[in-house]
């Protein structure tokens, strides 16, 4: 997923320039201009029981990144999280974005985590819907949607483990008006990550096994592991960006 700086939005500065390559850069966080060792603040909110703080260890650009670490279960998870800003509602109710993560490491085998989603309500429909990206068996990649008001919890698996130890370039596309998602990893595409409209099974089925996209009106990065025993994860994410 290769794209050119066309338009940048920070919380301190909103400028373009003349350049369009395959799509528009709408967003750009590099980090730097918050408070070293608080929450970052601006567009961003925080989720969770989890620590993220601004911080000068390890950055991808600059010299800031945000540091987070996450515990074991739903309640101490890790997220930033956009809402309500500029940015919503995204233009034909797509969402493409990318970030760079440094991971110490991935949670254990058969512990399901999550490291991006993004959420809303289903349009005349009386339930809610999330979509993500993360992970499950031996710190492999997985797709993943689940639903409040109707119970669906569905997987398509990868078998491809996210790297450790490494600045690795985490990249989706959400498409809310096709019900398709796309996993990029180092900007390469991971097709076995693609979904439209259904994947490979689901825990329930109220849905009939049907991926149903929401209109998104949240966006959340970080890291939750759903389940105990899978002690903490400690990882820096930077340059988030979201393209048009």
């Amino acid at each position: 997923m290769k794209f050119s700086t066309c338009l940048i939005f920070s919380v301190f500065a909103l400028f373009q320039t003349a350049c369009k390559e395959d799509g528009d850069l709408l967003f750009h966080d590099t980090f730097d201009y918050y408070e070293v060792g608080t929450a970052p603040l601006g567009p961003w909110s925080t989720e969770g029981g989890g620590v993220i703080i601004v911080d000068t260890i390890k950055s991808y650009s600059g010299k800031q990144s945000i540091y987070f670490e996450s515990g074991e279960g739903y309640d101490q998870r890790a997220f930033l999280g956009l809402t309500g800003t500029p940015l919503f509602p995204f233009m034909y109710n797509r969402i493409t974005g990318s970030f760079q993560l440094w991971l110490d490491e991935a949670s254990p085998d058969g512990i399901h985590w999550t490291m991006v989603q993004a959420s809303g309500p289903v349009r005349d429909r009386d339930y809610t819907s999330e979509i993500r990206y993360g992970g499950q068996h031996k710190q492999q990649l997985m797709a993943n949607y689940d639903t409040q008001g109707k119970k669906s919890d569905c997987w398509q698996h990868a078998p491809i483990r996210l790297p450790e130890k490494q600045w690795v370039k985490i990249g989706w596309q959400f498409d809310g008006m096709n019900q398709r998602m796309k996993f990029w990893l180092n900007d390469t595409l991971i097709e076995e990550l693609t979904v439209e409209k259904q994947g490979q099974g689901c825990v329930s089925h109220d849905l009939d096994d049907q991926w149903i996209f929401p209109v998104f009106e949240q966006l959340m990065i970080g890291w939750v592991d759903y389940q105990l025993g899978g002690g903490s994860r400690r990882f820096w994410i930077d340059d988030v960006k979201f393209y048009q």
